[in-house]
């Protein structure tokens, strides 16, 4: 009869193997990803011959301090505000819808060149001539669209 196995004597790879497995992968690796390691090398050296390699670093090493500055600094009523108004902006401007924004783009821009026009012809605007183009359909839409804009806001003021 054969003896039972009680002692297992395991390879355990040497650390002269381990690097050498390790290297060929690496090895592996740069081969594959040849062009994109060379990219990132130039990447690397552009940083450094700017100097932003050392101004990252030295933020690295004071994170401790560079974040209680901007900390302290984001807690400010002013900087709080500004954060609370753009995220209100941002909601409102969800809530509209992009085509009418559109249109009132557009619209906006060719008032603004007709308005520019008038400017720069240097004429004189009379009361005749306000009672007149409330007669033009072109300007009944806009003052219809400003009546309509004011009687929202004055609803909800």
């Amino acid at each position: 009869m054969a003896k039972p196995t009680t002692n297992v004597n395991r390879l355990e790879p040497t650390k002269e193997d381990q690097l050498k497995d390790a290297s060929q992968a690496m090895q592996e690796a740069f081969a594959a990803h040849g062009e994109a390691i060379n990219s990132l090398l130039v990447v690397i050296q552009d940083l450094h011959d700017s100097g932003l390699l050392d101004i990252l670093h030295a933020l690295l090493n004071s994170k401790e301090k560079v974040a209680s500055i901007a900390l302290e600094q984001i807690l400010k009523p002013s900087v709080l505000n500004t954060i609370k108004n753009a995220m209100t902006a941002c909601s409102m401007v969800s809530k509209i819808d992009p085509s009418h924004v559109n249109a009132l783009g557009e619209a906006l821009v060719v008032g603004l060149k007709r308005g520019q026009d008038n400017l720069e012809s240097g004429k004189r605007v009379g009361v005749f001539q306000l009672a007149k183009a409330l007669r033009s359909p072109d300007v009944n839409r806009t003052f219809a669209l400003m009546l309509g804009v004011l009687e929202g806001m004055g609803q909800k003021l």
